[in-house]
């Protein structure tokens, strides 16, 4: 078990933090160049195993250095489960590379660009028509600081969700010899480190709900199919939720508009994709 749960807890975190990127280089993507990057099942299929391999991988060393050791020679009965490495320089080296850089520093540095980059698409996005009115200039913008608000949440508490777990560790495994005050904070403040940084993953789809009109009403028609599977009532709720909303949209623009000329399409295609998908 010494070896077994710190490996599953390695996985779990690295696959994590692994989805978070796909999930963050897919909206990028499909964003920016909406029919060229489509990702279909066979792809999506290939990234979570991908994923799940690289997570299983490179937390191997966890699951052949995690030891049981003695603390006190006066009850050898009591025994702490922790990393033990041949040579000391090995472990803080696997650290520093593997968990400090690919599960933390470089996913952050990636989320940001990507999301960056979808703040300046989104930003720079105009819905074209014939004629301006004020009322869809205002809703236009106010679903632009909506999708803004989400993505800095979203980056922001990614960096502070895992900032306190890493210092702790950077500390204890670069910091050299720890000091008595510090061990009597490190068994306390480790364990919430850990809990604050794990909360990370359930965090999302808690901001999806709160920004995102659309992922609220696919949330409750799955749970109002009464099917784990209820693809057909599903898509069907979806649609009829979409199309009432832009026939009022669209009565609405009408009435306020005394022009009789028809509203174009929108022709551009990245812009339709952000517009339908910023829960407007």
């Amino acid at each position: 078990m010494c070896k077994t749960v710190p490996y599953i807890q390695g996985v779990s975190v690295a696959a994590s933090v692994y989805s978070l990127i796909a999930v963050s280089l897919d909206r990028f993507l499909a964003i920016w160049w909406p029919l060229k990057c489509q990702i279909t099942k066979r792809r999506a299929r290939i990234m979570i195993i991908l994923i799940w391999f690289i997570a299983l991988t490179t937390t191997v060393p966890w699951a052949i250095f995690f030891d049981l050791v003695v603390i006190f020679s006066d009850a050898p009965e009591v025994q702490i489960c922790i990393e033990v490495w041949p040579d000391s320089m090995n472990g803080a080296l696997y650290f520093l590379i593997a968990n400090m850089v690919f599960c933390y520093i470089l996913p952050m540095i990636l989320i940001t660009m990507c999301y960056v980059l979808i703040w300046i698409k989104v930003w720079r996005r105009n819905i074209p028509t014939d004629t301006k009115d004020a009322q869809m200039e205002r809703m236009q913008q106010k679903s632009k600081v909506k999708v803004v608000k989400m993505l800095v949440a979203v980056v922001i508490l990614f960096v502070l969700s895992w900032l306190p777990l890493y210092v702790i560790f950077a500390r204890i495994k670069l910091g050299g010899n720890i000091e008595s005050w510090e061990e009597d904070i490190l068994p306390i403040a480790t364990p919430i480190a850990q809990w604050l940084g794990a909360s990370n993953s359930c965090i999302n789809p808690i901001l999806y709900a709160y920004f995102n009109k659309k992922f609220r009403r696919g949330f409750m028609a799955i749970i109002k199919s009464r099917r784990c599977c209820g693809r057909l009532r599903y898509y069907e709720t979806i649609a009829l939720m979409s199309s009432s909303t832009s026939m009022r949209k669209s009565s609405h623009f009408y009435n306020n508009n005394s022009s009789s000329r028809r509203i174009p399409p929108i022709q551009d295609n990245a812009v339709a994709y952000i517009y339908n998908n910023t829960g407007v």
